[in-house]
């Protein structure tokens, strides 16, 4: 039976292949010459034209959901099907077609779509007409000056200066009124991380809301894509500050001190103006006492007293609070041992008593500090020159803080310039004020000799 099949399948071979072959030329003629149109779906990016049209109405519009693609069906023969993509289909949103969909609140524009690689003849785009759906708002319109700012630390010693715009800094910009009026400033930061000198960049402006939130610019239209920034690089200074005060205060009070807090100030400025500063001095007229009598409170603005050419590291630094410390005066007596004395300008060939021997001085102050003050604290000087022989009511200068103390009067102490010998007193002179007391001189012969290298008896010998 097998040989009787394999008889058959080989009996007129070769008429057999040449009928498979004749019948698969035949099905490709027939392929080429009768065609069958084939239909195949295309999806294109929408582009609108005449947009104008909306925005000279004062209208913004966008693609809802950012869809800007529609799907269509081209039929057309196997051939050209094989040739066609995507990208072969132009499809176009004419602005000035907008419609409004009744009650719906939704806006569509039609699409127009054609092929670019082959023609209608060749090609049949679906005919149902397509849409794409906007939304509208009004379209609004600001104007925002740039502001230049720097991020990142300077190298050390150095501070930021001036930072400016370089280029225009006004900023015009356009879109959707429900982004626009969120926009309350427009910032171009440079970095200026371990700079030295004076530099300069381009940079890319910010939109800030009132929140300090980066406001998404994709919506909007800015008359400026980027700005050219420049920074100043400054050397830096520690300073002290100092106040001083003009006028005086009540009766029987005095100024305890001047507190106040930096007391030290970092500024900034070109090298060769920074190297004169060496300080901040504000003028006394800024804390007038006249007539105080309890604490002066007050804020001092520096600022306007630094050189033309400098100014403060930290804006902060600027206002400094002042507090003027005034305490009623106590006054107290002390008795003050005339060893404690130092006598000046005697002449070689002279000597001095003095005609007592302890002086009696009346010093004021702060009653916290007179309690800190002892008669062993203080000291004196007796200036002589100008004296001639005979007795004198010599000026005493006690060498007190006199932010702290003072006397109440010239202090004066009754002496005797010559080269005889008298014995003291023991009366005692406080002021120039107080009259010579008549017993003075009768007992001038008992005063003892005051040496005077050791400040109670200062006597020189006259030179022969």
């Amino acid at each position: 039976m097998l040989k009787k099949l394999g008889k058959k399948l080989t009996n007129n071979l070769g008429l057999k292949i040449l009928a498979a072959l004749f019948a698969f030329i035949l099905w490709v003629v027939v392929i080429n010459v009768d065609e069958p149109v084939r239909t195949v779906p295309y999806t294109a990016s929408v582009k609108t034209e005449n947009e104008d049209y909306i925005t000279s109405n004062g209208k913004y519009f966008e693609l809802l959901d950012g869809n800007n693609t529609v799907t269509f069906n081209v039929s057309a023969k196997r051939t050209y099907q094989e040739k066609l993509t995507n990208a072969d289909f132009t499809a176009v949103a004419d602005m000035e077609k907008i419609e409004y969909v009744d009650d719906s609140g939704i806006y569509r524009v039609p699409v127009t779509v054609s092929c670019s690689k082959f023609s209608s003849n060749q090609v049949t785009i679906s005919s149902k007409q397509l849409y794409i759906e906007v939304a509208m708002e009004d379209r609004g319109t600001v104007q925002k000056r740039i502001t230049a700012t720097t991020t990142g630390n300077v190298a050390d010693g150095c501070a930021v200066g001036e930072v400016a715009i370089v280029t225009t800094n006004l900023l015009k910009i356009s879109g959707p009124s429900s982004v626009t009026s969120q926009i309350d400033t427009v910032e171009a930061t440079i970095n200026v991380e371990g700079m030295n000198s004076d530099i300069t960049d381009t940079v890319v402006p910010v939109l800030y809301d009132a929140d300090r939130n980066v406001i998404d610019t994709t919506k909007l239209k800015m008359s400026l894509n980027t700005v050219t920034v420049s920074a100043q690089i400054l050397k830096t200074k520690d300073v002290s500050v100092e106040f001083a005060t003009t006028g005086n205060v009540a009766k029987d009070y005095m100024i305890k001190g001047i507190e106040y807090a930096p007391q030290t100030v970092r500024i900034k400025g070109e090298a060769a103006v920074l190297n004169t500063v060496n300080k901040v001095s504000v003028p006394a007229e800024v804390l007038d006492v006249t007539g105080a009598a309890a604490d002066i409170t007050t804020t001092v603005d520096i600022s306007s007293y630094l050189p033309d050419g400098i100014s403060l590291v930290l804006a902060s630094d600027a206002q400094i609070e002042v507090k003027v410390k005034i305490e009623a005066m106590v006054k107290k007596s002390f008795e003050i041992p005339v060893s404690a004395l130092t006598v000046e300008n005697l002449p070689e060939t002279e000597k001095i008593s003095f005609l007592l021997e302890d002086l009696t001085v009346e010093i004021a102050g702060a009653e916290s500090d007179i309690k800190k003050l002892t008669a062993e604290d203080i000291r004196g000087t007796v200036d002589v020159s100008g004296l001639t022989e005979g007795e004198h009511k010599a000026v005493v200068t006690l060498l007190l803080d006199e932010n702290l103390y003072q006397t109440t009067s010239t202090v004066t102490i009754p002496v005797y310039i010559g080269d005889e010998s008298v014995e003291g007193t023991e009366e005692s002179t406080e002021t120039e004020t107080e009259e010579d007391t008549a017993d003075s001189k009768n007992t001038a012969e008992k005063s003892q000799t005051s040496d005077t290298s050791k400040g109670k008896e200062n006597t020189s010998k006259k030179n022969q």
